[in-house]
């Protein structure tokens, strides 16, 4: 699958609450990536950035990383 040249607006804003996320919670990538299973930080940024949309059970597991439900990270998409 080529790459995408732009960000998805959906993935941008999920994204940009899994930072909020992690940054209220005084996380780097490496610490949150490394309570997810198969994800590692460059992934996770990527999230954060909109370049990757993740699948519902992937987000769950961000969530739970982050201690936050998955509503909280959804809220206004």
């Amino acid at each position: 699958m080529p790459r995408r040249t732009v960000a998805d607006p959906v993935a941008r804003q999920f994204g940009a609450a899994v930072r909020e996320a992690r940054k209220q919670r005084g996380k780097t990538l490496e610490q949150v990536s490394h309570r997810i299973a198969r994800m590692d930080a460059k992934y996770l940024g990527e999230i954060e950035r909109g370049w990757h949309a993740p699948s519902i059970p992937t987000a769950k597991r961000i969530a739970d990383a982050l201690e936050v439900t998955l509503a909280e990270l959804t809220d206004g998409l």
